[in-house]
């Protein structure tokens, strides 16, 4: 049978801290630090799981080192141990978010131990505009904090885009935040974690500051990459230090499901600046779904061009279809090859391999050199 004890409870910042392990010793003994508002259904966690073999080290350790009472039972004595040094408040929630398990787990690397963190992310979406969308995480393995830009649905993303920090620099974060408006959020529009005289956590102010931001416009999504660098040039120009990942962005041109075969064929188009000589890439590729005598199998062909051969293409594309195509770089070559595939240029219509073979000679018409590959999946289940 699991056995779950609450150790401390917190109303004023909706922290619960218990253990959790199985009465027959078998398994993971767990502590978890859980931070759920009352209109919260799943909300945000920092755990930490130890074999329940090793709970008997832990817990002779925490006796030794605090002179505590000794019990019989270990995992008894161990969340006899937890209760007490919360009670003395050698463990305790005042350094914010993952503060009692953090310390939990420094007291068992003492011990020789090494635990495993985990935990339920603190996420929100900012801001949503359709398919894409504006997000915060704090990530509960290590508290890293990130920022990500997010276009399309979550299983098939044509664009994502984010900024990493170290929880380390929250404070710097949060000032960068706060200080781009006279006028922060007042605590009591911050659902869910305002109280009476009850000052915010520094994570309720970072997320309330991202929030008080997103109200004004400052994260109103554009061009894709656009709010994520917005946001780095803040950094930057503060001396925050970050890591930005994501320069991709693809788009699908065109899919079809031919019931025939079950193969779900589709055209696609995709652009990163950081690929160079491969920064663009158009793929034509094929799903055959599993059937009775069939496990599955997938193929795509991709025809290269380099990044920087963007305006020669689009260029080229233009003058192919006799007009003039308007937006971003990106969005003026998508458009032409959309026009194709209307035209019958390009398409389902066509024999294996055909779309990117065509694809292949109109780049290198256009002074754009080209390599091509093929890739191939088979499901061995």
């Amino acid at each position: 049978m699991r056995r779950k004890d609450i150790l401390y409870v917190d109303p004023s910042s909706d922290l619960i801290v218990s253990t959790d392990f199985s009465s027959s010793g078998e398994g993971t003994f767990t502590f978890e630090e859980l931070y759920r508002g009352p209109e919260e259904l799943r909300g945000h966690s920092y755990d930490l799981k130890l074999p329940y073999s090793e709970v008997p080290v832990l817990g002779a350790f925490l006796v030794g080192r605090f002179g505590l009472e000794v019990l019989g039972d270990p995992a008894e004595q161990l969340v006899h141990c937890l209760e007490e040094l919360i009670t003395r408040g050698e463990l305790s929630p005042d350094g914010g978010g993952s503060a009692l398990r953090d310390q939990v787990f420094a007291w068992c690397e003492e011990a020789g131990l090494a635990p495993r963190r985990g935990g339920l992310d603190r996420h929100e979406v900012l801001l949503a505009r359709g398919e894409a969308s504006v997000e915060l995480t704090i990530n509960s393995y290590n508290r890293q904090i990130i920022f990500q830009e997010c276009h399309g649905p979550a299983a098939d993303r044509s664009g994502l885009y984010q900024l990493h920090l170290g929880h380390t620099t929250l404070d710097a974060l949060i000032e960068v935040l706060e200080g781009r408006s006279l006028d922060p959020t007042p605590p009591e529009e911050v659902p869910g974690k305002w109280r009476p005289g009850v000052e915010l956590s520094r994570d309720d102010r970072l997320f309330a500051a991202f929030r008080a931001v997103a109200a004004r416009g400052e994260l109103e999504l554009g061009e894709p990459g656009a709010v994520r660098d917005r946001v780095a040039g803040w950094l930057a120009a503060a001396g925050v230090p970050f890591q930005s990942y994501g320069s991709e962005w693809k788009t699908t041109l065109l899919k079809v499901h031919r019931q025939r075969n079950d193969c779900i064929f589709a055209l696609r188009m995709t652009f990163d600046p950081e690929r160079g000589a491969e920064g663009i890439r158009f793929t034509e590729s094929y799903d055959y779904l599993p059937l009775a005598d069939d496990p599955g199998r997938e193929y795509a062909y991709t025809v290269h061009a380099p990044y920087d051969s963007l305006p020669a293409l689009i260029t080229y594309f233009d003058q192919r279809l006799r007009r003039t195509s308007t937006g971003s770089p990106q969005a003026r070559l998508i458009d032409c090859f959309a026009a194709l595939i209307t035209r019958g240029d390009l398409g389902d219509n066509l024999p294996l391999r055909e779309n990117h073979l065509r694809v292949g000679t109109w780049f290198e018409a256009a002074g754009a050199p080209t390599t091509t590959d093929t890739w191939s999946w088979l499901n061995s289940d």
